[in-house]
């Protein structure tokens, strides 16, 4: 084996180390992040089950790691080869005749590497457990109504203005008016349902609204998602006049019924039907965004959008590749810290211009490439200074 083979492994092994330890870094900075997103749910899980906690957080690794796996490898590049660079170490690679094509393999082949998995984060895995991070969040919620409601007697429900029509409509049929709050007692939790029903519905500040005494109530989870529906027998409602004294019981009005007309939906946790995309694989949200049904066209454009992002992002490694190789030669330091704020930089960088052309209303074209723009700077400006580079170092040698 000769010795230009054995340094090229050599740089292979140390970048690669250097890649894991970033990548686990960043992955953890990122989850942490994800998790202080979800904090409710998870002290929630916490409570119900350790188990369930650590399932929740297994879910947000892939999230975090999509994005943690490209930009540690920015700043592995980054570190290694801008300190083997200020160490002269480049220079003696030079001195064996190997130019920077041949040193720079390592960067180009492990890049490659990355981006398969990263594309495989992006596209499938990464969606996929955060799908499965919502339903797990559902039945954590499920399981802790029953439990608060054992431990403390009563839940509340902050009513959102996007409540879902099943919740909003049910809700009406209680109450007239914007609603605010829902509180929810329990006497009894039983196997096949719940006794002695209190419900506490408060209008705008908080005001009292209506309070519904039901004697049982059949309780089932909804097959549309973290919704509880109860359905309601032998209820009493009393109106509160909103108009009149809220102190004054007598400007109410009581009514009894033997069974309550329309189920009582509740959400466990606000649905956004505009997240679901983010929640499809590869294959679900290529069916979307070639779909041909008529009122689809905002879907389909945001699954196609969607599509693109994910590509980009996941071959990013292998684009930053040629831009990191020659940045990392003319710039890099011999302090670590300063290799390591310039990975930062580059990082927070590409991901800020891919975010903020993506964000640019009525663009609907821009929006569709611009998650490749950053890709195409790389390749661009990498070719430039990879080219001016070894040109530069051609002119001196043979001088």
């Amino acid at each position: 084996m000769n010795s230009p083979s054995i340094i090229i492994r050599f740089l292979f092994r140390e970048l690669l180390g250097a890649t894991l330890i970033a990548t686990f870094a960043l992955t953890l900075i990122l989850l942490y992040g994800n998790a202080v997103r979800s904090h409710d749910q998870l002290f929630q899980a916490l409570a119900v089950s350790p188990r369930s906690f650590f399932e929740l957080i297994g879910f947000l690794v892939p999230y975090s790691l999509s994005y943690g796996l490209p930009f540690g490898f920015v700043i592995a590049v980054l570190f290694c080869f801008g300190k083997w660079s200020a160490d002269k170490e480049i220079l003696a690679l030079r001195s064996l005749g190997l130019g920077i094509w041949d040193w720079g393999k390592p960067v180009f082949v492990l890049s490659a590497l990355l981006s398969l998995i990263s594309l495989y984060a992006n596209l499938q895995w990464a969606p996929m457990n955060r799908a499965k991070f919502d339903q797990k969040k559902e039945e954590v919620m499920w399981d802790n109504i029953r439990f608060v409601l054992e431990r403390e007697g009563e839940v509340e429900f902050n009513l959102d203005e996007d409540l879902n029509q099943e919740s909003a409509k049910s809700l009406e049929s209680l109450a007239s008016g914007k609603l605010a709050k829902v509180s929810l007692s329990v006497g009894e939790i039983g196997a096949s349902g719940w006794n002695k029903l209190r419900i506490i519905i408060f209008g705008e500040n908080e005001k009292l609204h209506s309070i519904v005494h039901a004697r049982r109530g059949i309780v089932r989870k909804s097959r549309e998602g973290a919704r509880i529906v109860m359905d309601l027998k032998h209820v009493d409602v009393e109106n509160i006049d909103l108009e009149g004294d809220e102190h004054s019981w007598s400007s109410g009005r009581f009514v009894s019924f033997e069974r309550w007309k329309n189920p009582l939906v509740l959400d466990l946790i606000t649905q956004d039907g505009s997240q679901n995309l983010k929640r499809m694989g590869v294959s679900d949200l290529y069916a979307v965004s070639s779909s041909r049904r008529p009122g689809d066209e905002q879907r389909r454009g945001q699954a196609r959008v969607l599509l693109q992002k994910n590509f980009a992002l996941g071959l990013s490694p292998f684009f930053l590749s040629f831009l990191l190789l020659p940045l990392s030669i003319l710039k890099g330091k011999g302090q670590a810290l300063s290799n390591v704020s310039l990975g930062i930089f580059v990082a927070v960088a590409y991901f800020g211009i891919g975010s903020l052309l993506s964000g640019i209303q009525g663009a609907e074209t821009l929006s569709f490439i611009a998650w490749w723009i950053p890709n195409g700077l790389c390749l661009f400006f990498g070719l430039i200074m990879l080219t001016r580079y070894e040109k530069a170092y051609v002119c001196n040698y043979s001088k």
